[in-house]
C-alpha cells in the first residue's frame, strides 16, 4: 500500500485593498504605491470553531486489579504448572493439593465431636437432677415454714391459756388424749425409722449417681479411643448401662421413702389436730402444761427439719450454672465448627485453585511437592481485563486534568482508548515529565483506565498518554500566534476604522494551535497576527491572511 503524502499549498484568499490618493504623475504614483505597501498588513477575520486542549505525558501500564492467592488448606502441592509472567485465562486450573493428611484429621475431629456431645449430655442430666433435688428442698422448706409458723402460734396460745386456765378435766378427754398420745408416740418411732431409711436411701442414691458419672467418664474415654480398643468401648458401655439402671432403682427407692415420710408426717399432723380438739376443753394447768410441752417439742422438731431443708436448698447442689452450661455448649459448637471447617477445607482443597480472571502471574512462591500451610501466600495474579496507566502530571498541567476525561494511550505498537479514573490529592516531589523535558518539581499522580484492553496488554511497560483535558465547540477562536501576553494581561491587535489598535481579550480553552476567546472581540472583526513595525494608532491597510490548505495526494 502506498503512503499518502501531505502537501501544503498556499492559496490566496480574497484580498481586501484600501487605496487612497489621486494619480497625477508617474513619480507620484510610484511613491503612493510604496506608501500603500508600507501600510499594508495581513489580517484575519474572527470566526467560530472548535478547540480541544490536550495534555501529553508518559506513564507505566499497571493492573487495576491484582489478587494475592493464599492456600486454603494445610497440604502438599500436587500441581503448580505455571511461571512468573505467564498469561492465564479465567478458569484455568493452577494449583491442586494432596489431601490425605487432612482427611485423617477430619475423621479424628468427627470422633471428638461425638465424645463431646456425650459428655455434655451427661453433665446436663446430672445438673438437672441436682437442680430438681434443690427445687424439692425449697418446696419442702416452704411447707415446713408454714408449719413452724402455725406451731409457733399454737405455743403462744397455750402459754397464754396456761396462765388463766381452770382446773377442769374430763376422763373421756384424758383417755382420748392418752390414746392420741400413744398413737403419736408410735408415729414418732415410725418417723424416726423412716428418717433413717430416707437418709440411707439418699446415700445410696448419691452413691449410684457418682458411680453413673464415673461410668460415663470411662465410656467417654473409651469412645475417644474406640479406634484402638473396641472391646474396651463395649465393656465401658455395659458398665454405663448397669450404672444407669442402678441409678434409676436408687432414685425410685429414694422417692418412695420420701413419700412414706410425708405420709407419716401427715398422720402426725392429723393426730396433733385431734389432740388439740380434745384437749381444747381441758382446763387444768397440768394438761395445758403438757400440751405446751408437746407443742414446744414439735416446734423444735419442725425447726430442725426446716433448717435441714434450707441447707439443701441454699447449698451448692452441683447443678451447672447458666454460664457453665453455655461454656460447654460453646465448646461443643466449636468442636463441631472445627469439624465442619475441616470438611469445608477438604471440599475447597479438592476444587484446587483456578484463575478467577484473565491475567498475568506476577509472583510465585510454591513448587510441586512442597508443603503449604493454610493462609500461606502462593502466587499473585494481576488482571489484564482491568488495566490502568499510572502517569505523572507536572505543576503546569495537573490543574487541567479532571476525572472522567478521555485519553488516548499508545504502547507496544498498539493504541487504546482510556478515561481518567483517579487524581491523587497529594503532590510528590521528584521528576515530573510531559511532552517537555522533565524537571524536578512537585507533581501529581493520576490513573488513566484503559477502556478497551485486549490480549496484547503488557504490564510494567512505558506508555504515551494524550489526555483530552478540555473542549469548547462553536466558540470564537484565534490562532495562538495572534494572542499576545503583556504585563497588563492578554491582548491582540485589531484593525478598526483604518487604524491598528490594541485590544484586551480573555481566553478560555487553549490548544497548541488556537485559543478560545471568551471576551474582548466579536465575530467578523479583523485581527492582525503580526503587526510588524507598526505601532498602536498607525494607519494601516489590511489584506486577508493567506491560509494553508492541506491536499492529500497519492
Amino acid at each position: 500500500m502506498k503512503k499518502k503524502k501531505l502537501l501544503k499549498i498556499v492559496i490566496p484568499a480574497a484580498v481586501i485593498v484600501v487605496i487612497g490618493g489621486v494619480t497625477v504623475l508617474n513619480k507620484a504614483a510610484n511613491a503612493g504605491r510604496e506608501l500603500a505597501e508600507a501600510m499594508t498588513v495581513e489580517a484575519m477575520t474572527v470566526e467560530t470553531g472548535d478547540v480541544t486542549e490536550t495534555v501529553e505525558t508518559n506513564g507505566t501500564v499497571v493492573s487495576g486489579q491484582q489478587k494475592v492467592i493464599f492456600s486454603p488448606v494445610n497440604a502438599n502441592v500436587s500441581m503448580a504448572d505455571f511461571q512468573v509472567g505467564d498469561l492465564v485465562k479465567a478458569g484455568t486450573p493452577l494449583v491442586s493439593f494432596d489431601l490425605k493428611d487432612l482427611e485423617e484429621q477430619n475423621q479424628k475431629a468427627e470422633l471428638t465431636v461425638r465424645a463431646n456431645e456425650l459428655s455434655y449430655q451427661d453433665s446436663v442430666n446430672k445438673s438437672n437432677e441436682a437442680a430438681s433435688r434443690q427445687a424439692a428442698a425449697r418446696n419442702q422448706a416452704a411447707a415446713l415454714q408454714a408449719q413452724v409458723n402455725a406451731k409457733t402460734q399454737e405455743v403462744e396460745n397455750l402459754t397464754s391459756a396456761l396462765t388463766g386456765a381452770a382446773d377442769q378435766q374430763a376422763a373421756a378427754q384424758q383417755q382420748e388424749s392418752a390414746k392420741i398420745g400413744n398413737q403419736m408416740e408410735d408415729l414418732q418411732k415410725q418417723l424416726k425409722t423412716a428418717q433413717n431409711e430416707l437418709q440411707a436411701a439418699k446415700k445410696a442414691y448419691e452413691k449410684a449417681a457418682f458411680a453413673q458419672q464415673t461410668a460415663q467418664v470411662n465410656f467417654d474415654a473409651a469412645a475417644a479411643a474406640a479406634e484402638n480398643d473396641i472391646q474396651g468401648l463395649e465393656d465401658a458401655r455395659k458398665e454405663l448401662n448397669q450404672a444407669n439402671e442402678d441409678l434409676a432403682d436408687a432414685k425410685n427407692n429414694y422417692e418412695k421413702k420420701q413419700q412414706e415420710m410425708e405420709g407419716l408426717e401427715e398422720q402426725m399432723e392429723d393426730l396433733q389436730a385431734s389432740l388439740l380438739k380434745y384437749e381444747g376443753d381441758q382446763g387444768t394447768d397440768m394438761e395445758l402444761q403438757q400440751r405446751l410441752q408437746t407443742a414446744q417439742s414439735e416446734l423444735a422438731e419442725l425447726k430442725g427439719n426446716l433448717e435441714s431443708q434450707k441447707a439443701i436448698a441454699e447449698g451448692d447442689s452441683g447443678a451447672l450454672s447458666s454460664a457453665a452450661r453455655e461454656q460447654m455448649r460453646t465448646n461443643n459448637n466449636l468442636a463441631e465448627l472445627e469439624s465442619k471447617s475441616i470438611e469445608e477445607l477438604i471440599a475447597e482443597g479438592r476444587k484446587g485453585i483456578s484463575a478467577e480472571f484473565d491475567g498475568v502471574i506476577s509472583d510465585k512462591q510454591i513448587m510441586e511437592g512442597a508443603l503449604v500451610t493454610q493462609g500461606m501466600q502462593l502466587f499473585t495474579l494481576q488482571s489484564i481485563e482491568d488495566v490502568n496507566v499510572e502517569v505523572t502530571l507536572s505543576k503546569n498541567v495537573y490543574e487541567k486534568v479532571k476525572e472522567g476525561q478521555k485519553a488516548e494511550i499508545t504502547f507496544a505498537g498498539q493504541t487504546y482508548q482510556g478515561t481518567v479514573k483517579r487524581i491523587s490529592r497529594i503532590a510528590s516531589a521528584g521528576m515530573s515529565g510531559s511532552n517537555q523535558a522533565a524537571v524536578s518539581s512537585a507533581s501529581v499522580m493520576a490513573t488513566v483506565h484503559i477502556d478497551n484492553p485486549d490480549e496484547n496488554i503488557f504490564l510494567g511497560v512505558d506508555a504515551k498518554v494524550t489526555i483530552q483535558a478540555a473542549e469548547a465547540r462553536d466558540v470564537l477562536v484565534l490562532p495562538t500566534e495572534a494572542v499576545n501576553i503583556g504585563k497588563d494581561g492578554t491582548f491582540c491587535w485589531v484593525h478598526e476604522d483604518g487604524v491598528m489598535k490594541k485590544r484586551s481579550i480573555t481566553t478560555g480553552v487553549t490548544s497548541d494551535d488556537c485559543a478560545e476567546i471568551t471576551q474582548g472581540i466579536d465575530e467578523g472583526e479583523q485581527v492582525i497576527p503580526d503587526p510588524g513595525n507598526h505601532e498602536e494608532g498607525d494607519s494601516i491597510t489590511v489584506t486577508e491572511k493567506q491560509e494553508e490548505e492541506v491536499i492529500e495526494t497519492e
